[in-house]
């Protein structure tokens, strides 16, 4: 590669042109440009890492319940084993029940008195002397521990987080231990299959690196969390059918039928990314693609019902019943439907009241709050990596018109899709009617729309950013988001 100099001498009115050898800083810029999953690899492991290590044990949205569930499929309790007073849970041991509500007091109180100095190594300190070996609790009574609404999750959602327990049940971990290992395998299983799809997706490539390092996605992928599995699987079927639209013979039926299928197990509104099927072919060729359309939605249209029913889930409402009471039937997915035939603009209401009044706070933790959805970072970073984000999309997607036209519908159809379907299940099944807004929705759930939404803003504009600026602007995202979030955690904490 050489580099031209242009140069106009006004003095003589004339164009000339110098040439330069690269310099090494150019040429290693060059090769860094080139290697997007690479970067994205090295910065995912590292700051994933630090994140890992800088969050104390159950400091993780709802990471008991997550552990809880886990911890059943390691035993081969594939449906719920237990059921008490309505909740579902399982019989654990009584040291490692005490293990867990330690950690959960310990969080609890943590949260109310972190601002008068306490931090972590007081609390651990505390642990070591509290579990010394002499504590004799052989024998003791298995105790019931609840779901609390993870019960509704697929084995698909924590398959590396099984593995490790397994692991840690066979070599006879404690509690932090086997948690540790948990993180550390859903970290590299989860950042691979994102490279993954970093390294298939024929365009944005370097969008992708950005939202995967996102504070919220770096977060999630290193603790003990669905939102890992749910934003990589969503990420690889995004950049499978992008490659599909992009190229038809590279696209590969049974590998988007393998990703879609995965991605709509992951969590249920996530079904909605079927519609990306639509995404490789014209709708006139649909009568001779039928076979491949079928392949690719009918496991996700049968098996992710079908596990919604096999389990019974819901989502912990019975939290909503200890502190005010509700009829029961404002619960029940069924009946709220019919409800809805009658009252057709209550849950567009009900919806719009939700993001109007909460909104700024969705886009927080869009980005990322971390903790107990009790650790913000600073104001500039979520201003900074916004506008990253939208400057990031800024990509010719090199198809034809009517090609871009197809894709940038269909992706725009995904996430209105994909955040309706969200809204609808909250108020389905975690909003009685009295209450004028849907409860529940997190803006941590909307980053798994975020790949589909980068590819609408490329098709809508069709405009390339300088060669080159794509991997400084992720690079830099990613390296603000990860000292960041890391620094704001070993801040809160240690």
């Amino acid at each position: 590669m050489r580099r031209v100099d242009i140069r106009v001498e006004a003095a003589e009115g004339r164009l000339t042109a110098s040439t330069a050898p690269p310099t090494p800083l150019s040429l290693l810029w060059s090769r860094i440009c080139a290697q997007p999953v690479t970067v994205f690899l090295l910065l995912s492991l590292a700051f994933g890492s630090l994140v890992m290590c800088a969050t104390p044990p159950l400091r993780g949205p709802d990471e008991i319940a997550h552990f809880l569930r886990v911890y059943s499929y390691a035993r081969g309790e594939v449906l719920p084993p237990a059921e008490i007073d309505g909740r579902k849970g399982i019989f654990i041991e009584h040291e490692l029940n005490d293990q867990l509500q330690f950690f959960r007091s310990a969080g609890e109180w943590f949260a109310r008195a972190r601002e008068d100095g306490v931090r972590y190594g007081q609390i651990m300190a505390v642990y070591r002397d509290a579990t010394r070996p002499n504590d004799d609790v052989s024998g003791q009574a298995a105790v019931f521990a609840p779901f609390a609404g993870t019960e509704g999750y697929n084995p698909v959602a924590y398959i590396p987080y099984i593995i490790a327990a397994a692991i840690g049940r066979l070599f006879g971990l404690n509690f932090p231990d086997m948690l540790l290992l948990m993180r550390f395998l859903g970290l590299a299983t989860f950042t691979a299959i994102a490279a993954y799809a970093v390294a298939v997706t024929p365009a944005l490539k370097w969008a992708f690196v950005l939202i995967a390092l996102l504070p919220v996605s770096l977060y999630n992928r290193s603790v003990l969390s669905a939102d890992g599995a749910a934003l990589s699987t969503a990420m690889a079927i995004t950049a499978l059918c992008l490659r599909a639209a992009w190229q038809p013979a590279a696209g590969r039926v049974w590998e988007r039928s393998l990703w879609m299928t995965l991605c709509a197990l992951s969590k249920q509104p996530q079904i909605g990314f079927l519609l990306l099927e639509m995404m490789v072919f014209r709708l006139r060729e649909l009568p001779r693609r039928w076979a491949s359309v079928a392949a690719v939605a009918l496991p996700s249209i049968i098996l992710s019902p079908l596990w919604v029913w096999a389990v019974s889930a819901e989502i912990a409402v019975w939290r909503l019943q200890e502190e005010e009471h509700h009829p029961p039937e404002h619960f029940d997915p069924v009946w709220k439907l019919f409800y809805m035939w009658e009252h057709p603009f209550q849950f567009p209401l009900a919806t719009w009241r939700a993001i109007s009044v909460w909104g700024d706070r969705l886009w927080q933790e869009l980005i990322g709050i971390v903790g107990w959805q009790d650790i913000p970072l600073q104001p500039w970073v979520y201003i900074l990596l916004t506008i990253l984000l939208l400057l990031l999309p800024l990509q010719k997607l090199q198809l034809s018109n009517a090609e871009r036209v197809r894709v940038t519908v269909i992706s725009g159809l995904v996430v209105l899709g994909y955040v309706t379907l969200v809204y609808l299940i909250f108020f389905l099944i975690y909003t009685p009617l009295d209450v004028d807004h849907v409860r529940g929705v997190q803006g941590r759930y909307f980053v798994i729309a975020l790949p589909v939404a980068a590819i609408f803003i490329a098709g809508l504009i069709n405009r390339d950013l300088p060669r080159g600026m794509p991997a400084a602007i992720a690079i830099a995202g990613s390296l603000i988001s990860g000292v960041a979030t890391a620094g704001a955690l070993f801040y809160a904490h240690w």
